[in-house]
């Protein structure tokens, strides 16, 4: 698949306190960049070559940008604990979300967890490490939430796919951003 999905995003803390926004993934073969802008003015931004195992998160510190180099083999293994997933109670929902049938299912993890999802089997991640909780997906998750290590409720629901080309300058570092190590950043926030 080559092309962009934009998902609806809405974040709601423990105190009922909610956030929305959008999540954007551009895709093209090798190359993924995902997007998160939420309406308290939060961004994160996040390019990845599965090509040369190369991830970079875009931050921007008081005006100061950086594109501080991940390590594919850590996300890869923060990512384990969601591999081995299966489908279970899958139903055709007779329902579409940003113009695609779905199907409804729940996801069932190693943990004992069993979250709900639909999906569409249209498409699907070129790379296994796309969507985290959903390692080498068969799939494109179309609506789903789940509960972060800080307790906040995400959920997520497509609101447009769209098929087309992408042009590689998404995936490129703005010339911009000094590229330092996570090592350096991790000292620039102290």
């Amino acid at each position: 698949m080559e092309g962009t999905v934009i998902y609806k995003v809405t974040l709601a803390a423990n105190d009922g306190k909610t956030v929305s926004g959008t999540y954007t993934f551009y895709i093209k073969g090798n190359q993924v960049r995902k997007e998160i802008k939420l309406t308290n003015g939060y961004q994160d931004e996040v390019v990845m070559n599965c090509g040369t195992n190369k991830v970079y998160s875009l931050q921007n510190r008081n005006g100061k940008k950086y594109a501080v180099e991940l390590s594919m083999p850590q996300m890869l293994k923060n990512q384990q604990k969601f591999s081995g997933f299966s489908l279970k109670n899958e139903v055709n929902d007779n329902r579409k979300i940003a113009g695609y049938s779905v199907y409804k299912a729940n996801v069932n993890y190693s943990d004992g967890s069993s979250p709900e999802i639909y999906y569409t089997k249209e498409w699907n991640p070129t790379q296994p490490i796309t969507y985290e909780r959903f390692p080498n997906a068969k799939f494109l998750p179309m609506s789903f939430s789940y509960t972060n290590e800080q307790g906040m409720v995400m959920t997520f629901e497509a609101e447009k796919i769209e098929a087309a080309p992408v042009e590689n300058a998404v995936f490129r570092i703005p010339p911009d951003y000094k590229m330092i190590s996570y090592q350096e950043y991790k000292q620039l926030s102290e």
